[in-house]
């Protein structure tokens, strides 16, 4: 089903964060500074690359959502896999999320896994080439961030307020407390956040409800950052930021894509794509597993909201 929404993913998140707030030269010169300690950089073959300096081109963004668990000795997961295609020519953005059960060939690795432990493997690069050849696209950028860098930035706007669909609890990632969820408007810190965004095995949609009350809980820190008074705590969001966000987006390109998006951003239509699946357990593992046609399906989505514009227009001047 196609419906309008708010791309609230990590890419806005950056721009808005980082260039809404820094309107003067120490602001420009203190996020400068940030965004440049949250570079990475990656090994692209050439046709990955955008060669226009202009952001007129459609455009690839992998957004990533790591469960990142030191603590406990894990390497950490892609807990949310999301891929945005960006057309400014025709203010369009598709947007789906990859789930993170698919069962998917592993770039670098040779074997069928799912695709959230390609991160566990080789990090974000090969997270990416495995997301890449799974849609058979190039991923021009990729925005790394993870739910506890996001809740962190809770507490410094001093809290949140969400509405809760219905009642559940959450045991934190140890065991040892539970953590109550009433439904309704509920006040949440930021522990409280993070384990309200981790919750699936008590959702009916699993998931996709978590990945839903990921994005409202994304999409209320936004709110609160856009705020007036937020530029007070400018240097508490950029040092959350610099901590937590990983990206190959340049200052210089952010403030490209600010200076087209702050001005028709709301015209833009935003279509949904759902990743349809099927169960499967194989060796006692449980696996989301992505029929070749489904894959190709979206595959040829992806791939005509990036191109299919262009390759139209060749075709009537080849006519």
């Amino acid at each position: 089903m196609r419906k309008k929404h708010m791309l609230i993913g990590a890419s806005i998140f950056l721009i808005l964060v980082a260039m809404i707030l820094g309107g003067w030269l120490y602001y420009y010169t203190l996020i400068e500074r940030s965004v440049n300690k949250m570079q990475i950089t990656f090994e692209d073959s050439e046709e990955h690359r955008i060669e226009t300096d202009e952001v007129t081109e459609a455009f690839t963004v992998l957004l990533l959502g790591i469960g990142d668990r030191p603590k406990i000795g894990d390497a950490g997961r892609a807990d949310s896999i999301i891929v945005a295609s960006v057309n400014p020519k025709e203010k369009h953005v598709l947007m789906f999320n990859v789930p993170r059960d698919s069962r998917v060939e592993i770039v670098g690795k040779g074997i069928m896994d799912k695709i959230n432990h390609a991160y566990a493997f080789g990090g974000t690069e090969m997270m990416k080439k495995t997301v890449e050849q799974f849609l058979d696209q190039p991923i021009h950028y990729v925005i790394q961030t993870n739910m506890e860098g996001l809740t962190q930035l809770v507490d410094v706007f001093g809290g949140i307020e969400v509405y809760n669909e219905f009642v559940f609890d959450q045991m934190d990632q140890y065991g040892k407390r539970n953590h109550h969820f009433d439904q309704g408007l509920i006040q949440l810190d930021g522990e409280r956040a993070l384990h309200y965004t981790r919750m699936r095995k008590s959702d009916a949609r699993g998931d996709l409800g978590r990945n839903d009350r990921q994005r409202q809980v994304i999409k209320v820190i936004l709110d609160k950052a856009a705020s007036a008074s937020s530029v007070l705590k400018l240097e508490e969001v950029l040092k959350v930021m610099e901590e937590n966000v990983k990206t190959n987006i340049t200052f210089d390109k952010m403030k490209q894509l600010y200076s087209v998006f702050s001005k028709d951003w709301s015209e833009y239509e935003i279509e949904s794509l759902e990743v349809a699946g099927s169960s499967q357990m194989i060796d006692g593992i449980y696996y989301y597993q992505v029929s070749e046609q489904e894959r190709e399906r979206v595959a040829s989505s992806l791939r005509e909201h990036t191109q299919g514009a262009d390759q139209a227009s060749s075709s009537s001047e080849d006519e």
